[in-house]
């Protein structure tokens, strides 16, 4: 059974994306009405997938603040998944 953490801690989104050689970006295709590129955190094995780009930390955290998003992501067995949630 997995065991998740949810958190809004830049430092603490950081070091979990860090920790699985993960990097801040976004999906090139908008699904919401408002046409907001979704958030994504992209593994190596992503990186040269086109449906994602490379964005800066502070990039990320301005739309994750601007969304008011949180991050809950698996904490075991060296998990790399995880999903933006809205604060609540």
């Amino acid at each position: 059974m997995a065991t998740n953490a949810t958190t809004h801690e830049h430092a603490t989104i950081k070091e979990w994306a860090n920790k699985h050689n993960g990097v801040p970006g976004v999906k090139e295709e908008a699904t919401t009405a408002n046409d907001q590129r979704p958030l994504a955190i992209i593994w190596p094995e992503n990186r040269s997938d086109n449906k994602f780009r490379e964005i800066s930390w502070d990039t990320f955290f301005d739309h994750f603040e601007l969304r008011q998003l949180a991050l809950s992501y698996d904490t075991e067995n060296n998990s790399k998944a995880y999903e933006f949630v809205t604060r609540g």
